[in-house]
């Protein structure tokens, strides 16, 4: 059954000039684990994933509130994004009988989006 659904769509070059001027966004935003899978990897994957942390947010049913950016994280699993939720995201999403979260990321020249499914 599906419980929620999130999508958001951002400006790349707004999170590279927020990656630019604040030096704190990186750990704000992305857990140790995604910040060494994104190193190495270009602006439009941090745009993605900060795009699939809204979406999740979003079809959680709360937007980015009662809980850190870091407590939603994706992973990759043989290239394909996963959704892993920790702390106060996790409870959140155990109270809705939420059992797991489908995202899909994709990114054009100045845009990245992110679709989410919440499924319990």
């Amino acid at each position: 059954m599906i419980i929620g659904v999130g999508v958001d769509i951002i400006e790349i070059g707004r999170i590279k000039r927020a990656i630019e001027r604040n030096k704190r966004f990186l750990q704000k935003v992305y857990s140790e684990r995604e910040l060494e899978d994104l190193k190495g990897k270009n602006i439009e994957s941090y745009a993605g994933y900060f795009s699939a942390k809204e979406a999740v947010s979003k079809a959680l049913g709360t937007g980015v509130s009662n809980f850190k950016w870091t407590d939603i994280e994706i992973i990759k699993e043989n290239s394909v994004p996963m959704i892993v939720l920790n702390n106060n995201a996790k409870n959140i999403a155990k109270q809705k009988g939420i059992k797991k979260i489908h995202i899909s990321i994709s990114h054009s020249k100045e845009y990245a989006t992110a679709f989410a499914v919440a499924e319990g």
